[in-house]
């Protein structure tokens, strides 16, 4: 059921966004800030989006670099609603239903955030459903804001680009 919905938002998304070239930065921008807010990232399949909208905006000639900057920044300020919902609820975290269901996952992913840190920020955006996890134990573990915010720069740049670009790449093998 969840994929038979996921697929027709997928459908959907794309269809609006071939419909109204004007809306595809806005678009993405909305899809990267969704993807990186926890428990909404679970609902916005925004990796196979952005794959599909950079194919469309490509073959549409569109500008890559405004779309990629639209992406990661989207990316960058949902890391950051996540990062300060870590911050603001620190132990309480524990005890919202997503958290409270599987505790190990979220001991896990304090462990790889201490572990790791700031490469934890990064890596996490290519790791599905540890994307928008990651960001609040990051807040939750008070590590230092303009560590975070550097890394959740970087990060949105670097997986926005790795999503939107293959399009433009297909785009340029063809010959276009």
């Amino acid at each position: 059921m969840i994929i038979a919905a996921t697929g027709s938002f997928k459908d959907q998304v794309l269809e609006f966004a071939t419909l109204h070239f004007a809306w595809i930065e806005p678009i993405v921008f909305a899809l990267g800030f969704g993807e990186s807010l926890v428990v909404v990232s679970f609902f916005i399949p925004s990796t196979v989006l952005f794959l599909g909208i950079g194919g469309l905006h490509a073959a549409a000639d569109g500008t890559f670099w405004h779309l990629w900057l639209a992406g990661a920044t989207g990316a960058f300020f949902g890391d950051i609603v996540s990062y300060v919902v870590g911050r603001y609820f620190k132990k309480d975290i524990s005890q919202f239903k997503p958290v409270r269901q599987y505790p190990e996952i979220y001991a896990r992913t304090r462990l790889i955030c201490k572990k790791w840190g700031s490469l934890a920020i990064i890596g996490s955006k290519f790791m599905g459903m540890l994307r928008p996890i990651v960001p609040v134990a990051a807040g939750a573990m008070a590590m230092p804001a303009p560590r975070f915010v550097v890394a959740s720069f970087v990060s949105g740049l670097l997986w926005a680009g790795a999503f939107l670009a293959p399009g433009y790449g297909f785009k340029w093998m063809m010959g276009g």
